[in-house]
């Protein structure tokens, strides 16, 4: 596989990506930032790098924000696909009312 084909499938499957697992996803990222900028302010409260932890520390506090944000995003969007589940089983009803003469 060459690079422009890869790129070509990745960009397909970035598409057909649900909302629901984009959410997952960007859930996982903020989880992993938010660890790797925890162990980065203590390595840097540890050796006094004390100007800068103080950024690094509204950082995480803004990646916590946008986790709390997401994850709130994540559960309204699996309660509506719960409500729409009902509705897609729906969409077959017609072909079994034609099937036993229903219609």
């Amino acid at each position: 596989m060459n690079l422009k084909t890869f790129f070509k499938k990745w960009k397909e499957g970035i598409l057909t990506l649900s909302q629901e697992k984009q959410l997952k996803a960007k859930l996982i990222g903020l989880i992993g930032g938010i660890f790797g900028l925890t162990l980065a302010l203590i390595s840097m409260v540890y050796r006094g790098v004390w100007g800068f932890s103080i950024f690094v520390f509204f950082i995480i506090w803004i990646q916590v924000i946008a986790y709390i944000s997401t994850n709130q995003q994540y559960v309204q969007v699996k309660e509506m696909m719960k409500e729409l589940e009902p509705q897609n089983q729906d969409k077959e009803s017609p072909k079994t009312d034609e099937e036993l003469g229903n219609s």
